[in-house]
């Protein structure tokens, strides 16, 4: 006797609807689905699956493997239980680095079970004036930039003053809200329109990184020390350049002095009476 069918609903977050569609249809005859239907709702995707249990079971462990670190629960998970589940599971240490962050994701993480041993709620890090004081001193130590810059910069401090695994910020700009996650080797960046959803955006970058696993599409990482580094780098070329320059002019100096410097200043005296032109130099043109 064959299996009854059931029903389930997987979610998606980060992953074009379209994505999860095409897969769910390639699936449909493969794993004998019954029926499949999507919904999108922002950034995140619904893909209802209506199967045997043994092919709901198959559907979801291949698109768990296509989709690995878009497809982040089922059922009535909702994205902020999944991303405290990854935080408590792993054992990472979440910290903010400014109000705005802490704004986002306090309301959305507060009550869930074991929240507490990994995310101080501003209490170790944007709340605390001494820390922050400290956070300040190191920016103000590094060249000023612009904000994006100047922000990752005072993302590392952040991560390195707090001790935490990760540590999340939120720079508000004109046209879109940023949202920044940073670790000791860097700090991943998405920037979100303003009919998008910073708070689940920033949630999935946590999951995402708390589970060791891929950033959705869109989200970029700097290296630590990047943004900064590159001032730097351009004035370290500029000071070779110039060394090089007065290294090849001392070279050549030598060379048309026979090695003795003190006769420069008479042979630039020279070299220069020899240029100037004759008098009624425009009579020998003519």
């Amino acid at each position: 006797m064959a299996a009854a069918n059931e029903s389930r609903v997987l979610r998606f977050f980060g992953v074009e609807p379209a994505e999860v569609e095409q897969a769910a249809a390639g699936l449909a005859g493969r794993c004998g689905l019954a029926h499949v239907e999507s919904r999108a709702q922002g950034a995140e995707t619904l893909l209802a699956l209506t199967a045997p249990p043994r092919a709901l079971h198959r559907a979801g462990e291949r698109l768990r493997r296509a989709f690995a670190g878009g497809l982040y629960g089922a059922g009535g998970d909702t994205l902020a239980d999944c991303t405290a589940q990854a935080l408590v599971g792993r054992d990472r240490l979440l910290a903010c680095a400014d109000p705005e962050a802490l704004a986002l994701l306090a309301s959305r993480l507060e009550g869930r079970p074991g929240i507490s041993r990994v995310f101080d709620f501003g209490a170790g890090s944007c709340l605390d004036a001494a820390l922050m004081a400290k956070v300040d001193a190191r920016v103000s130590r590094a060249p000023a930039q612009d904000p994006l810059a100047d922000k990752l910069c005072r993302m590392q401090a952040a991560v390195h003053l707090t001790h935490a695994d990760l540590v999340a910020g939120v720079l508000v700009r004109d046209g879109d809200t940023l949202v920044l996650l940073a670790r000791r080797k860097g700090c991943w960046v998405c920037s979100v329109p303003p009919e998008g959803s910073p708070a689940l955006w920033l949630l999935d970058m946590i999951r995402r990184a708390a589970k060791r696993l891929p950033q959705a599409k869109g989200v970029r990482y700097c290296r630590a020390g990047r943004a900064h580094g590159a001032a730097r780098r351009w004035r370290t070329r500029l000071l070779l350049a110039l060394l090089l320059a007065a290294a090849v002019g001392l070279v050549l100096a030598l060379q048309a002095t026979g090695g003795d410097l003190s006769a420069l200043p008479q042979l630039l005296r020279s070299l220069a009476g020899a240029s100037q032109p004759p008098a009624h130099s425009g009579a020998i043109f003519l």
